[in-house]
């Protein structure tokens, strides 16, 4: 889609799988002025008038790009960002960035790059940004299966992420320890200590429903019903608009007109995101940023 006057913003493509199609492809199409360019994905997948390249290495060093779009595996996020910001490019990544503190410390200096957590654009949670609540919980249970993955995340990487985005984002206050983690492969749940003295309480797990919620205080401040077990059951209105919300801020910060929190941006916050990550999985070892 182009904007008048403006010349479209060509994007790389790392990895056009299930998130892809489903999520950020139908997102693309309601954002002005941005266009997937190339793409890079080892498997035979085609995109229309794309030309595909089996590596990002590949793409990088034959295809003129804006920016680069990271929606690999969790595993190859941090590498791939690398990648980009030594090409000199503008990079977003789905969540999480980076899976340990030490992967972020080989980008290179400077490059612009920001974390997409598309619940920033969901209604519900921009109602419930900035409450006063001194104690939060969170719930989100799933099955990867029912949306189509085909590569199967760890729990902790796939929706631990999204606590840890929300503990912050909505409260504005960092996350300072974790304690009480508990659980296994296929559940997780544990406290966030906020440093302004608030908890946010977690709960992730992978089931045979979906089941959502948040609570400021005990009371209910966003619920999501489950969804209908039925095929395409992920193009939910407020999945698309949130990641066509995220898609907008990256495109405004690539034309340098705005800065927006629908992003998260700076290697503090992907290097302590990383370090929670990697505390929960080890939760006798405590947080080390």
């Amino acid at each position: 889609m182009e904007v008048a006057g403006l010349r479209p913003l060509r994007i790389g493509l790392a990895g056009a799988g299930r998130a892809f199609e489903r999520l950020y492809g139908p997102a693309l199409a309601r954002v002005p002025g941005m266009e997937v360019a190339a793409l890079a994905d080892p498997r035979p997948v085609a995109l229309p008038g794309v030309r595909r390249w089996p590596s990002v290495e590949a793409m990088l060093a034959a295809a003129p790009l804006d920016g680069l779009l990271v929606l690999s595996p969790p595993s190859a996020h941090a590498t791939q960002v690398e990648a980009g910001l030594a090409a000199g490019l503008a990079v977003l990544t789905e969540k999480p960035a980076a899976l340990a503190a030490g992967e972020v410390d080989r980008w290179p200096e400077g490059g612009q790059f920001a974390a997409a957590y598309t619940r920033r654009g969901w209604e519900g949670y921009r109602r419930a940004k900035g409450a006063t609540a001194p104690t939060w919980s969170f719930v989100l249970e799933t099955d990867p299966a029912g949306w189509g993955a085909v590569d199967q995340p760890r729990l902790v990487h796939d929706l631990l992420p999204h606590a840890i985005d929300l503990a912050e984002w909505l409260t504005g206050s960092e996350i300072r320890d974790v304690r009480d983690v508990r659980g296994d492969k296929d559940r997780l749940e544990g406290v966030f200590e906020l440093a302004d003295g608030r908890t946010f309480g977690w709960r992730v797990a992978y089931g045979q429903r979906y089941r959502e919620e948040l609570r400021g205080d005990g009371r209910v401040l966003v619920r999501r019903p489950p969804r209908l077990p039925v095929p395409g059951r992920f193009r939910r209105r407020e999945d698309i608009d949130g990641a066509a919300r995220v898609l907008r801020a990256w495109a405004a910060q690539l034309r340098g007109t705005a800065e927006s929190d629908d992003l998260l941006a700076g290697r503090a916050a992907v290097q302590r995101h990383a370090a929670i990550l990697e505390a929960v999985e080890r939760p006798a070892g405590g947080m080390r940023v």
